[in-house]
């Protein structure tokens, strides 16, 4: 497994990292699928925004349809509807096919956390989604409970080539595994390109015009979408890719726009964009100056910085190679792991700021595991599938050609190897990147008019987002786009990556209020105190369970049951030891009754029984607030504070061993019963702290 796919900031990004886009140049018709006649008038009601069932019923413009990802999404009645559109495959011929695009409502609460009523407002916000690539329900499933959802409605278009809209390469990756697994990178960047080259004219086969998938002809879906909801306006919110949309939108349907809000920015003739080694030498400039003001930080992580480094040109000199046992994904018994992994994993964990404390100490877990080249922990990454976003990538291929991805970075590769080598190996080869731009021009997806590519003009109300720590789209793209809204103003969000009016708690007010009224002050208490500057995590107990039980989970799940046996039904026991002994001499004390001294030795067992159970009981804890942070910290340790936790299992054994020494010394003092239930609890204690001690769950001593 890769987790920064080969041409990640070409063609297949992952959804975790939903990066930019750029703007499709000619404006052709922007004709819709819909007759305007069959629509209510724009001043009647729509059947959107009310709360009976029966509004949400069939329109002259679209069909309600049952949501593809029902079951899949935890949501109540009503709180989520789904609907199909249908609309021209390619707008610029006469003679395209129609195909159906996927939307989906979340409407409007109505009242806040606190289930206190609030006003529904009657100008919904249509939500443009990001990757390019991203299925819609990654959106349902985030953006349902957010709280510009009290107020408003939103609406999402699952845009053209999307997962229910019409993925033409829905296997686009896991066709033809062996051809694609190489030991080179340059030559696994290559076999990627041709899996994609593939994709397109296996589709174009199947009488799919790719040449319709770009961002001009997604911004002509959206009005066809206004159109068949029967809205004479709404509002626009566009993240990352969504706001190089919203800006082709603007330049689409202007008169039906009340007010716009773009997050992430990527200019429309991609300034800079593409210079992706560029921007990530400033994101690890940030990360490390950071940490020198933290002084547990600097302490632990000590020269980390010049470690890194040295561990990415070791990975890019000589790649991990694994043996494995074949299966679909490595049909040739072979995987390979390049340099991209060091560099990918903390670019794509700089999108959330959420993640942001674990990144010091994720980094000195990939640098440890690139120095020692950690079997374990490499195989464990290579087997294992850690799930992720629902991502087209046929589509993507197609609006990053059309749009101009692949010209950009390629025309910027020469200055980005020669500035910052050692980073942009790992975004990618020259090699690739040249092949990329002809790729593209062979598969009939040569880049539009560069002409339509120029920054836009409006004097429509836009306020322009951005994260300080956006990875991908850096506030000098949004600043560089301003002064092309006569009527837009910059927040700037000191502590928040990529998307901070999707993720910050006060986002969901800090929309509503804007979208109420555009020329209000902003709220600047949410820009400056929404988010927290990161407070590092350090030290760290480190542990290489959950790398060791990935491995042991692909190749002998049998016998990660038994351990699992082991360890649970240990703990189980101590458990009970120490509950059946508090009772028992709850009891004894309760009745008055009088004991044999056995020199301690039910005291002894009893805290030992105890301390298991904590060990066990504070790791859990531990570790389920490693994963509150990121899920990815599992894999290099805990927080700190499980280092007290698993003192607790030496501390097991001790008195435990100190409890049957004084049992055995007592025994005459009791009775043949207290033995067969203290010898069997003392024993699970130390079979619980042996298995803490097989997965690497001790304390480093």
């Amino acid at each position: 497994m890769r987790l920064i796919p080969l041409l990640a900031l070409l063609f297949i990004l992952p959804v975790a990292a939903q990066d930019a886009a750029a703007l499709d140049a000619a404006q052709a018709s922007d004709a819709t699928v819909v007759d305007p006649d069959l629509l209510p008038e724009p001043e009647e009601e729509s059947g959107l925004t009310g709360d009976r069932p029966t509004e949400w019923l069939r329109q002259p413009g679209f069909d309600t349809l049952v949501c593809p990802f029902r079951g899949e999404i935890d949501y109540d009645r009503g709180e989520v509807e789904c609907g199909l559109i249908r609309v021209p495959e390619n707008r610029e011929v006469s003679d395209s096919r129609t195909i159906e695009l996927n939307f989906i409502r979340i409407p409007a609460r109505g009242e806040d956390a606190d289930g206190e009523a609030v006003e529904v407002r009657p100008d919904p916000v249509i939500y443009l989604t990001g990757g390019p690539g991203v299925h819609a329900d990654v959106y349902v499933s985030r953006l349902k409970d957010h709280t510009l959802v009290e107020q408003r409605d939103l609406i999402i278009l699952e845009q053209r080539g999307i997962g229910n809209s019409g993925d033409f390469c829905p296997f686009f990756g896991a066709l033809n595994r062996a051809e694609q697994i190489h030991p080179d990178w340059d030559e696994s960047q290559l076999a990627a390109l041709r899996v994609a080259r593939q994709c397109i004219e296996d589709a174009k086969a199947r009488g799919v015009d790719v040449t319709g998938y770009h961002t001009f002809e997604i911004a002509r879906d959206l009005k066809a979408l206004r159109l068949a909801l029967g809205l004479a306006d709404w509002n626009v919110w566009g993240i990352s890719y969504g706001s190089v949309l919203g800006q082709a939108y603007m330049t689409i349907d202007a008169d039906a726009i009340r007010a716009v809000v773009l997050d992430a920015i990527v200019p429309l003739d991609l300034e800079d964009l593409m210079r992706i080694a560029y921007w990530h030498e400033r994101n690890l400039a940030m990360l490390f100056a950071a940490c020198d003001d933290q002084s547990r930080c600097v302490r632990v992580f000590d020269g980390l910085e010049a470690r890194y480094r040295s561990a990415i040109a070791a990975i890019t000199e000589r790649p991990i190679e694994l043996e494995v046992e074949p299966d679909e994904r490595y049909p040739t018994g072979q995987a390979y792991l390049f340099q991209d992994l060091l560099v990918g994993l903390p670019f794509m964990l700089l999108y959330d700021e959420s993640n942001h404390p674990a990144l010091p100490a994720i980094i000195d877990g990939l640098t440890r595991a690139a120095e020692t080249r950690d079997e374990t922990f490499f195989r464990a990454l290579a087997l294992s599938d850690f799930g992720g976003m629902g991502f087209s990538a046929g589509m993507s291929t197609a609006v990053r050609c059309l749009d101009g991805y692949a010209t950009a970075a390629a025309e910027n590769a020469p200055r980005e190897f020669r500035d910052h080598a050692l980073l942009a190996r790992a975004f990618g080869s020259e090699r690739a990147l040249d092949e990329a731009e002809r790729m593209c021009r062979e598969a009939g997806l040569a880049p539009r008019d560069p002409a339509g590519f120029e920054p836009i003009q409006s004097d429509l109300p836009v306020l322009v987002a951005n994260g300080a720590w956006d990875p991908i789209t850096p506030v000098p793209l949004a600043e560089y786009i301003l002064p092309g809204f006569s009527n837009g103003r910059l927040a700037i969000f000191p502590h928040a990556g990529h998307g901070p009016t999707r993720s910050l708690d006060c986002a969901g007010d800090f929309l509503n209020g804007f979208f109420n009224d555009p020329a209000a002050p902003l709220d600047s208490e949410c820009i400056e105190e929404g988010g927290h500057a990161a407070e590092y995590i350090a030290p760290v107990f480190r542990t290489s369970a959950l790398p060791r039980g990935l491995v042991l989970a692909e190749e002998n799940e049998q016998r990660l049951r038994a351990h699992l046996v082991w360890a649970g039904s240990s703990w189980l026991i101590s458990l009970v030891g120490a509950v059946v002994l508090l009772v028992a001499w709850s009891g004894r004390v309760l009745n008055g009754r009088h004991q044999r001294f056995a020199g301690g030795s039910r005291l002894l067992i009893f805290l030992a029984a105890v301390a298991a159970t904590a060990y066990a009981a504070g790791l859990g804890s531990a570790a389920y607030a490693t994963s509150e942070i990121t899920e990815l910290m599992l894999l290099f340790g805990l927080l700190p504070w499980a280092m007290w936790f698993a003192w607790m299992a030496p501390l097991s054994v001790v008195l435990a061993t100190l409890g049957l020494i004084q049992l055995w010394r007592h025994r005459r003092h009791l009775p043949p019963a207290s033995h067969l239930g203290l010898v069997p609890v003392a024993l699970a204690v130390f079979s619980l702290a042996a298995a803490g001690l097989v997965w690497d769950l001790w304390p480093l001593l």
